[in-house]
């Protein structure tokens, strides 16, 4: 996170940067002069300002009102001993995020600046922190997650802005979307990239070590236990820990993985003495948590913890212009793997891809293409490669069938009874108005498509 402090007061300047340091924000800027603030504010990209009122020619109200509109991404905080309520109506109406009076708590501090955090985190997620006219492209610690997705790409900005503050951070999503690769990222993003990062599947711990393995213990403490052993806390000290599959967590030890995350304190097993840690935590699960709490199988307080911050990560089947870009990044990767030499896939390969469901997601597409490349005896991936033989133009008549059967006639049906409304359509079919009008394009080649489709 990338900080300004703007005050005439160089005491004050040099504290703060002090304070915000030890924090853990280390890139923090001091600009002693609103005058000069106007010019550093507008010219750098700053994801916070704490902006003092009572300067010299230039004040703290003026700098805002000034340089608000060029740089509606940065967050400003008001620090300053007028407390008045007129003036702090008006800076909050020309965009502060909040208005502190000197002296200020630290740890009010603080809050105010992971809120004014968390808000611009959300105003990325929902793509509004786009600057007109360009795209948005991935953090560069996220890219291990490729996508060309808008809407995934604002979510790894937000994932980019929450992994600075040192919450911790839940994702969500089915199976195969790539919530370890986030949780990579978010690491590589963090105050502590350089710590360890520990990953721990914990559906495969069983119940009986879970104490162990999670806090540690000491020699002596049970049978077998013939040295003292790191758990996985103190393993992960000063970095990230990264729970998998948090929702496997059984209930009963669910408060002790709790009263770990709220005191950054554990008693190693057969230990009487507390040991201090400093981790990271980001779990992850594909169970509906929420619903898992109203079934009185997961911990309520639990969650709050653990979902400082969420990201959900949508199924590959919600990203269809991602199919072809992994597609090609997975067959490099197999024919260096395998010393194949493979150009590319065939346009019916592509479409082929491009029409599954997934219910793997990318780990799915990710084996589909390992096989395609072993099977593969030319330059070029074919359908019979994806375990799908080309087929000769099917025949089409708008009955009703499942999309297993003939995925064309299924979409025509549906098609023929929405009046060739496609937003319906795809809305019924649960696919993409994208993946409609490409059916309705591949049935254009029959034949006797004007027959069948009409005025579609």
């Amino acid at each position: 996170m990338k900080i300004l402090i703007v005050d005439d007061e160089h005491i004050a300047l040099s504290s703060l940067r002090r304070l915000l340091r030890r924090r853990g924000y280390s890139e923090v800027d001091v600009c002693a002069d609103g005058k000069q603030a106007l010019e550093i504010i507008r010219n750098n990209s700053y994801d916070l300002v704490l902006l003092d009122l009572l300067m010299p020619e230039v004040d703290g109200l003026e700098v805002l009102e000034s340089t608000k509109a060029y740089v509606p991404q940065t967050e400003f905080i008001i620090l300053t001993a007028v407390d008045d309520i007129q003036t702090a109506v008006k800076a909050i109406r020309l965009g502060a995020f909040d208005y502190l009076v000197k002296p200020v708590d630290s740890q009010r501090l603080f809050l105010s600046i992971e809120r004014a955090f968390e808000r611009k985190g959300l105003r990325a997620c929902s793509g509004n922190e786009r600057e007109p006219g360009r795209l948005t492209q991935s953090p560069p610690e996220f890219r291990d997650l490729l996508t060309r997705n808008p809407h995934m790409n604002d979510i790894l900005t937000y994932a980019g802005i929450m992994a600075r503050s040192n919450n911790p951070v839940l994702i969500t999503g089915e199976s195969g979307t790539g919530k370890e690769l986030l949780a990579r990222g978010i690491h590589r993003s963090s105050q502590n990239p350089s710590g360890p990062l520990v990953t721990v599947n914990v559906s495969s711990i069983p119940d009986s070590l879970f104490e162990s393995q999670i806090f540690g213990h000491i020699k002596g403490s049970f049978t077998g236990a013939n040295h003292d052993h790191l758990g996985f806390f103190e393993q992960a000290n000063g970095g990230t820990l990264f729970l998998d599959e948090i929702g496997e967590l059984p209930l009963h030890l669910q408060p002790k993985l709790l009263r770990v995350i709220e005191e950054q304190t554990l008693t190693r097993l057969g230990d009487t003495s507390p040991r201090r840690v400093n981790v990271r935590i980001v779990s992850a699960t594909n169970r509906n948590l929420e619903e898992a709490c109203r079934e009185k199988t997961f911990r309520l307080d639990l969650l709050y913890r653990l979902k400082s911050a969420h990201i959900h990560l949508p199924p590959l089947r919600e990203r269809p212009e991602d199919i072809s870009l992994l597609a090609g990044h997975f067959l490099r990767t197999a024919c260096a793997t395998y010393g194949r030499q493979i150009e590319g896939f065939s346009n019916e390969a592509l479409e082929l891809l491009e029409q599954r469901d997934y219910p793997g997601n990318i780990r799915e597409l990710k084996q589909l293409i390992d096989t395609a490349a072993l099977l593969c005896d030319g330059s070029t991936v074919m359908p019979d490669h994806l375990g799908v033989s080309s087929q000769p133009t099917p025949t089409l008549s708008p009955s009703l069938c499942t999309m297993k059967e003939d995925m064309d006639r299924h979409v025509l049906f549906v098609l023929s009874r929405t009046g060739g409304d496609r937003k319906e359509a795809a809305r019924i079919l649960g696919i993409t108005i994208r993946q409609v009008q490409r059916r309705i394009a591949r049935m254009r080649r029959h034949p006797r498509w004007k027959d069948l489709l009409g005025d579609l």
